[in-house]
């Protein structure tokens, strides 16, 4: 196997790139399962989108306040691992923030931070306690003008959902790349222990190598994406307890059995403090992380460097996944 050639493509999908790798003896074999992950890549952005109208949870959304209503078993999935995870975190993973997301895109559009009173009324509209699911596939948003974004988890619900696929068509080797914020590894590359993955600090420099096998790993950071009104620096990411942006830099890195965990964790990670986030990760089954603060200091939980057998380095490098 060590002369095979890697087979990899990249897609533009659900906002962002992604990238699969993967190793096979039958290079036919290898671009069927490549076209099948895509192709499942596709139709959970069709039932997920928050900006196609006619998503299944846009539909959920517009019936929020009135009454269940039937969808997609996927979403359903979706929901049910969003609300325990939600949980876990002590409501830092919140998948209803849309109201918070609208109103801090308005500001930014106009270069006004909203006022106290509007940013009180749209939490008043958020809250995971307020999703109801029934066994029947129905799902009820129990407040009016509720908003479900899965910003905060899709991608990592799609990974996992993918792995599964290359699983069935007998891939052993593979490393998916979603954003890079969302990672799987299934197996290693031929003669190596593992996979590699450079994890950098947010600013410009890198924090070491982690080497995954049949392990996921989200990468979180406060000022990925950022905005300023009236020179204050914020970030996209919102802390759904009080409903404001985050203003500090901070990094979470979550290496878990699943993606979506992966995903949700190091989000999460990110808007608790110090305690609160590597309690969250503790709650988690077989879940270790490492948080990154203002200044460079950095916490882990007990477990994380042996979990993925990091290897910190001092040099900046280029980011790179091989």
């Amino acid at each position: 196997m060590n002369s095979l050639p890697p087979l990899r493509e990249i897609h533009y999908v659900m906002g962002t790139l992604l990238e699969i790798t993967l190793y096979h003896q039958s290079q036919e074999e290898g671009r069927r399962a490549l076209a099948r992950c895509f192709q499942e890549a596709r139709r959970l952005e069709g039932i997920f989108s928050a900006y196609d109208d006619d998503s299944d949870l846009n539909r959920l959304n517009r019936h929020a306040g009135r009454e269940p209503v039937k969808i997609d078993r996927e979403l359903w999935s979706a929901l049910q691992i969003a609300v325990f995870l939600g949980q876990a975190t002590d409501g830092a993973m919140d998948i209803t923030i849309g109201p918070l997301l609208d109103l801090w895109g308005a500001a930014e559009q106009r270069g006004i931070i909203p006022s106290p009173v509007l940013v009180t009324e749209a939490l008043t509209r958020t809250g995971i306690a307020a999703i109801r699911l029934f066994q029947d596939g129905n799902a009820e948003l129990k407040r009016a003008g509720m908003r479900v974004d899965l910003g905060g988890l899709g991608k990592g619900y799609a990974v996992d959902r993918l792995g599964a696929i290359l699983a069935q068509e007998g891939i052993a080797s593979a490393f998916i790349n979603f954003g890079r914020s969302s990672l799987a590894a299934l197996g290693s590359p031929p003669e190596r222990e593992g996979w590699s993955v450079l994890l950098e600090d947010g600013d410009g420099g890198s924090l070491g190598l982690a080497y995954l096998k049949d392990q996921c790993l989200g990468v979180s950071e406060s000022y990925g994406h950022f905005f300023e009104i009236g020179g204050i620096r914020l970030s996209h990411l919102i802390d759904p307890r009080d409903g404001f942006p985050l203003r500090d830099h901070r990094l979470g890195v979550a290496a878990t059995r699943t993606a979506t965990e992966a995903e949700a964790l190091s989000k999460a990670m990110t808007i608790l403090d110090e305690e609160q986030g590597l309690a969250a990760v503790r709650r988690v089954s077989g879940a270790e992380g490492l948080l990154v603060r203002s200044g460079g200091r950095q916490m882990c939980t007990r477990g994380f460097n042996e979990a993925v057998r990091f290897e910190a380095v001092t040099a900046t490098l280029a980011a790179s996944v091989r």
